[in-house]
């Protein structure tokens, strides 16, 4: 053994952590998905696990909105992952010590949860539960006289316990440094919160990146005061752009109908919007995706059938004639066919929105090939 060996084994020895080894084990970076197929399809699979993330946007613009329903989805999935883990090690015959104690863990410690540190207050909690939030199992922590520091203090010491799989921080932009707490509104305070965030995302990536626990911080879109052509910037300086591993940017798109049709700006009453996303910054993914969005309805939250239809006329799973529509199988390029082998086909997006709400079996056909191009 060389002396480079034998420093591996010391330092992995060291640090109790497999930190060192030759060559390069690429560890493939886990996903919590979206409810919407094309904002999947931007990320390959959804925002990563173990990372720092940032929504950010205008007002309005379906930051928190969309936080939310990666809260829902992270929450089926610590459920659904903890679940098959007990399963497995309950299955096992004759289990071995490090396996009963990781049992025993799993049992006492149970799936992991989401926390949401609703720096605001203006969580809604009906809305939550639209958009697919279990309330009662997520923790929330409602700050109310609390510095940023304490805040992220605070935030840093759940992660630390491994029973948090997820962070939503709503949000960055209204939070309030220690110096600026102490001071009246006639001093001046320079900074905001950038040096406690700098720190803080530095702690917050290893941590996050040690516990698989994803932080999402929902932040605001501000004037760009020093550059000399105007423009936008985010709060919190560069050091917090720097640790993200994902930025996306939000804005509000076009109004929509019942049927999923755009309307104009000045329509009276629409029934939802388009959420338009766009990536700033991707460490996860080739950034090849860049732009995107999802369709948003007030009365149900994020319209997935309509998000399956869009999608799949992009990727060619939906094929579209003039007004006719039919489905095809990508890998064999065969048309889809219903019991009696003839063409599934109907005459407008409205009645495909309403074919796929009836037939689930369609449906899942066209998600599962959907699936298979994002992974791919």
């Amino acid at each position: 053994m060389g002396q480079i060996d034998s420093l591996i084994k010391e330092y992995n020895r060291k640090f109790k952590e497999s930190i060192l080894a030759k060559g390069i084990a690429m560890i493939p970076s886990e996903r919590i998905p979206f409810s919407s197929p094309r904002a999947n399809y931007m990320l390959y699979g959804g925002i990563p696990r173990g990372r720092l993330v940032e929504f950010a946007g205008e007002e309005s613009s379906g930051k928190t909105t969309t936080a939310l329903d990666i809260v829902g989805n992270a929450q089926k999935l610590f459920v659904r992952e903890w679940q098959e883990e007990v399963d497995a090690l309950n299955e096992l015959e004759k289990p071995n010590k490090t396996q009963q104690e990781r049992l025993s863990y799993l049992k006492a410690r149970g799936a992991k949860i989401v926390l949401y540190a609703d720096c605001e207050n203006t969580l809604d909690e009906d809305w939550a539960k639209l958009i697919g939030v279990d309330v009662d199992s997520m923790l929330v922590m409602k700050p109310m006289t609390q510095t940023a520091e304490q805040i992220f203090e605070m935030l840093l010491n759940f992660i630390e316990t491994d029973e948090v799989g997820l962070v939503v921080i709503d949000s960055l932009g209204v939070m309030l440094s220690a110096q600026a707490y102490e001071k009246t509104m006639e001093e001046k305070t320079y900074g905001g919160i950038a040096a406690a965030l700098t720190l803080f995302s530095k702690k917050a990536e290893l941590s996050c990146s040690k516990f698989n626990c994803t932080l999402i911080g929902i932040n605001q879109v501000r004037e760009d005061m020093n550059s000399s052509y105007g423009g936008l910037t985010t709060t919190g300086g560069k050091g917090w752009k720097h640790n993200c591993s994902v930025r996306l940017l939000f804005k509000k798109g076009a109004f929509v109908d019942e049927k999923g049709n755009e309307l104009k700006m000045s329509a009276e009453n629409p029934v939802g919007n388009l959420v338009k996303m766009s990536i700033v910054k991707t460490k996860v993914c080739k950034p090849d995706r860049r732009v995107g969005y999802y369709t948003l309805k007030y009365d149900a939250g994020v319209d997935v059938i309509s998000d399956i239809v869009d999608l799949g006329i992009a990727l060619g799973i939906v094929q579209q004639s003039g007004s006719w529509f039919n489905f095809v199988d990508l890998e064999t390029g065969e048309v889809v066919v219903d019991g009696d082998d003839d063409v599934i086909k109907v005459q407008g997006r409205p009645a495909v929105l309403d074919l796929l709400k009836e037939n689930t079996e369609l449906k899942d056909f066209i998600v599962e090939r959907i699936n298979k191009v994002i992974e791919n």
